[in-house]
């Protein structure tokens, strides 16, 4: 009998030892795998959750309704709370938030593209309802769709992963990566183990000293283990040159960067940042989170210099906000907000999109009217530096529009320039 080691988690000789699996390691018994040949593009999607306010983060601070609508929380063209120029979109200019100067740098380097009006074309106003249909990738008239968008892609494009291939780096797998099986969550590379640490690991492996597939699939998933911690131990030896800034997602994104420079295969991640829901005093809980985005990208971006010409990063929310703040200085759940684009291959330095303007007529309840679907961002960087197909499998009822943001890769890249160096990491490890 050919057991897998998803075959081998079902049993229930299997129940002890799952229990002493670390967060990222508690599902390594899965099915087998092949390794990627040729490097193809990273893709990191990340999740500004809980509504991040796109008219804070990028602003028509000039426009006369902008500024009546936000008289305490608006960003200005000049004075105290004066943003960023970043240059106009359909003869409207736009000032980045003053949190962002390092987010300002890479725009201003050509690499950093900016998409404002983008959503999705629904009328709920709830962050769960919101976050489901844009991991998904799909809309309420969709119907019953299996999985998030990156699973579909992957399931669609036919891979063989290898173990790291779909991580998300946190402690649970997101939607978006959900219905891929190597999909495996990651919150810290560096705490890659089972819990117990060591001991433990030598314990499981006495255990499954003898014969049988059970047994084997047991020690192979030991054996990645230390292959992980060994690439890792190399890695913290000989790094350290990039400052990080101190919080949540910036060190999500460390460790994610480390998994990129193990070279173990990271084709899709996900990342989660939230606490966006600035329902009041905006003017203090805003700048410091912006600030993090701001500087955990540039690091992240500075750290894997040697990947940029392959890795592209994009960035979502569920919906933006309301055009007027509330009497609590912030403002409440909206419509539209912002997209960013990072990446080698990205046609950066400019705005995106259509600027559907803020007069009432051109509001949608109140709400920054959506122009941009955000699934159309999201499938033309799956076209461009994934080679996907548009296909109605990865998002039901879209239709494809290209914004022209990413580049498609030259001939010599398409057939891969590099090929990854002989990790023994072999095995899937999807989620729970």
């Amino acid at each position: 009998m050919n057991f897998s080691r998803r075959r081998f988690i079902s049993t229930a000789a299997t129940g002890t030892m799952m229990a002493t699996l670390a967060p990222g390691v508690r599902a390594a018994f899965s099915a087998d795998s092949i390794q990627a040949g040729a490097p193809r593009d990273i893709v990191v999607a990340i999740f500004l959750r809980f509504g991040c306010d796109g008219l804070t983060m990028v602003a028509p601070a000039e426009d006369a309704n902008y500024r009546a609508s936000r008289p305490t929380i608006g960003v200005t063209s000049s004075g105290a709370r004066a943003g960023l120029h970043i240059g106009g979109l359909d003869g409207v200019p736009f000032f980045m938030n003053p949190s962002l100067p390092e987010m300002k740098a890479l725009y201003d380097s050509g690499k950093l593209a900016v998409v404002h009006a983008a959503g999705l074309p629904t009328h709920t106003r709830s962050h769960f309802e919101s976050q489901n249909m844009m991991e998904r990738g799909v809309v309420e008239s969709d119907g019953p769709v299996l999985g998030g968008w990156l699973a579909r892609h992957l399931k669609a494009s036919n891979l063989a992963l290898p173990d790291l291939g779909a991580v998300a780096s946190a402690s649970v797998v997101q939607a978006s990566l959900r219905g891929w099986p190597g999909s495996v969550a990651v919150p810290d590379v560096t705490d890659f183990n089972v819990t117990g640490g060591d001991f433990n690991l030598k314990v499981i492996e006495a255990l499954n000293a003898g014969a049988g597939a059970p047994a084997a699939s047991a020690r192979a998933t030991a054996d990645m283990i230390r292959s992980v911690k060994a690439s890792v131990a190399k890695l913290s030896s000989a790094d350290g040159s990039v400052a990080y800034p101190l919080g949540g997602f910036s060190a999500a994104m460390r460790s994610l960067a480390n998994v990129v420079k193990m070279k173990a295969g990271l084709e899709v991640a996900t990342v989660d940042f939230g606490g966006w829901d600035h329902h009041y005093n905006m003017n203090l809980y805003f700048p410091p989170a912006a600030g993090q985005l701001s500087q955990s990208l540039a690091a992240f971006w500075a750290d894997l210099e040697d990947f940029q010409d392959r890795l592209t990063i994009v960035t979502m929310t569920e919906f933006g906000r309301r055009l007027e703040e509330n009497t609590a200085g912030g403002a409440d759940h909206g419509a539209a907000s912002v997209m960013f684009v990072l990446g080698g291959a990205v046609k950066g330095g400019r705005i995106y999109g259509q600027w559907p303007g803020l007069k009432e007529s051109q509001l949608r309840e109140g709400d920054l009217s959506v122009t941009t679907d955000v699934r159309n961002v999201l499938q033309e960087i799956l076209v461009n530096r994934r080679g996907e197909t548009p296909s109605a499998k990865i998002f039901p009822s879209l239709s494809y529009a290209p914004l022209g943001i990413v580049r498609r890769p030259s001939p010599r890249g398409l057939l891969g320039r590099r090929t990854w160096p002989s990790i023994p990491i072999r095995y899937s490890v999807p989620s729970t």
